[in-house]
């Protein structure tokens, strides 16, 4: 690995666990972007990598000792203090300060401190050989109980807003709404023949004096013929025209032979028109209401009177 590969796998928690660097990542980050700290932990990096066994010896010679057991594993970072770890070499410092600074040229602080003014992170426990941080499943506790608490809201309010539909369609108030009111029909009046007729009687009597009595009884008998037969008479007419109809029965009963008028009596000639009156026609303007259907939910939803 050269050193540009190992400043990138100090950037990595997994890449450096595998390493065999136990830093924290504030450290690494603090390792990694000083040059000279890189250099001093690459260099003791490659202390700690096992050298190969040596070549199997030739048949006449005597094999050295079985290695039975594997060099002691590494388990925990270096301290970042004073003493190094059993069988490597000490570590450099995690940060040494730049050259010609007062940290760089003061050992014991260079052994004390990862770099000038570092008192350690916030929460961050002390690195120690068989140190091993266990921290790194409680923020993804944390994160399920908050995806729990999501999911739990929204199913609450699903659940609410499911019972308020229900409730409002099970109570939902239907009723019909009026858009154009009705408009009601409309009469105008004109006049029109009832059928019957009305008969009236002037005072010009249709006989003249000195003429033959029957000639006058003939042209009272044209006139009521004229005025009074062969269509309905209204009320009035039928009894004018009875008294004519008698007036006539009474000459005919005098008539003689040699008989003529002396003297005008009181009818006259009758004269018929047609009766009138009056009714109520439509317009023919009425007009339907326009309505439909409406529908109240919840007393506020929709349309509610």
């Amino acid at each position: 690995m050269s050193l540009e590969e190992f400043r990138e796998s100090l950037t990595r928690s997994d890449l450096r666990g595998a390493l065999g660097l136990q830093l924290t990542d504030i450290e690494a980050q603090q390792v990694a972007a000083d040059p000279a700290s890189t250099q001093s932990w690459y260099s003791y990096w490659l202390t700690t990598i096992p050298t190969p066994p040596p070549p199997a010896p030739a048949s006449d010679e005597t094999p050295p000792p079985a290695y039975d057991a594997p060099p002691p594993a590494y388990n925990a970072l270096p301290p970042a203090y004073n003493a190094p770890p059993p069988t490597y070499s000490a570590p450099p410092p995690a940060y040494v300060g730049a050259p010609g600074s007062e940290q760089a040229q003061d050992p014991a602080y260079a052994a004390t401190a990862p770099y000038p003014g570092y008192e350690g992170a916030a929460g961050a426990t002390a690195v120690y050989p068989g140190f091993a941080p266990a921290a790194d499943a409680e923020p993804r506790k944390k994160s399920r109980v908050g995806l729990w608490v999501t999911l739990s809201i929204l199913g609450a309010l699903l659940l609410i807003a499911a019972v308020v539909v229900v409730v409002a369609f099970t109570t939902a108030r239907h009723w019909t709404k009026t858009d154009v009111p009705e408009k009601p029909e409309t009469f105008h009046s004109e006049e029109y023949e009832t059928g019957r007729y009305d008969v009236s009687m002037d005072a010009v009597n249709p006989c003249t004096v000195n003429q033959d009595w029957t000639d006058c009884t003939n042209l009272m008998v044209a006139t009521y013929t004229a005025a009074c037969v062969g269509v309905e008479l209204t009320e009035t007419a039928t009894l004018l025209c009875t008294d004519y109809s008698g007036a006539i029965d009474e000459m005919r009963a005098l008539d003689g032979d040699g008989y003529y008028v002396a003297t005008l009596g009181s009818y006259g000639n009758l004269t018929r028109t047609p009766e009138m009156d009056t009714r109520q026609v439509s317009n023919d303007d009425y007009e339907p209401a326009v309505t439909h259907e409406a529908v109240c939910y919840l007393e506020f939803i929709g349309e509610c009177e």
